[in-house]
């Protein structure tokens, strides 16, 4: 469900356009936002492993350059082969999950089956929101701090510290972005956490009635 969310506002598209807008990115790079918008369509089919590089040029106000740096491109290499893991790792747990549902309902929908499956839930919930709500209160805390040990943890090298005067990257995606778009993941996720709640606890109080 996490990684699922990574991808849902990862590749929205209406999403950069308010980031973009919330933080004036377009007039702070000098160009237009319908430009601006073309060249993160072209991000964002790389990310989806669509596209198979990042060499491409973009209209700015003073006139038509490579979007990225050299530097920026290593970097997205790197970030584009996580999205790749995160994706396989998201579609093997997938057929996991179907598989053991199935199982389930193999088994026989009596009461103890349902109490099991309600119990599932309520740990699922129990295991899967504490982490994130942790790392919600670090992130208010000092964001900066634990999103360079993110980048520390994975990422082996140390292509994704950027300068601003030579790379364009950090120009158009600043510290604020990544801290509007970790926080629209997480209060997703707890949104479909306490979903699965709400549903266990009815599943439960549906086999304890009958």
């Amino acid at each position: 469900m996490l990684l699922t969310n990574v991808q849902l506002v990862a590749y929205d598209r209406n999403y950069y356009r308010d980031e973009y807008d919330k933080y004036d990115i377009p007039e702070h790079i000098g160009m237009s936002m319908n430009n601006l918008m073309e060249s993160t369509e072209k991000l964002i089919l790389y990310l989806e492993n669509k596209r198979d590089d990042l060499n491409f040029k973009a209209q700015f106000n003073h006139g038509e350059e490579e979007f990225f740096s050299h530097r920026d491109k290593l970097h997205m290499i790197d970030v584009k082969g996580l999205f790749v893991k995160g994706r396989i790792f998201r579609d093997i747990s997938l057929v996991y999950i179907a598989a053991y549902i199935l199982f389930l309902i193999r088994k026989g929908r009596n009461k103890n089956q349902l109490r099991k499956l309600a119990r599932h839930g309520i740990a699922i919930f129990a295991a899967g929101i504490v982490p994130v709500i942790v790392l919600i209160v670090l992130m208010k805390i000092d964001f900066y701090r634990y999103f360079t040990i993110f980048h520390e943890i994975f990422f082996s090298n140390d292509l994704w510290l950027l300068n601003p005067a030579t790379d364009r990257l950090i120009n158009i995606f600043p510290q604020d972005f990544f801290t509007d778009m970790a926080f629209s993941i997480s209060y997703l996720y707890i949104a479909e956490m306490v979903v699965i709640l709400v549903c266990s606890l009815m599943v439960l109080k549906f086999a304890r009635s009958h």
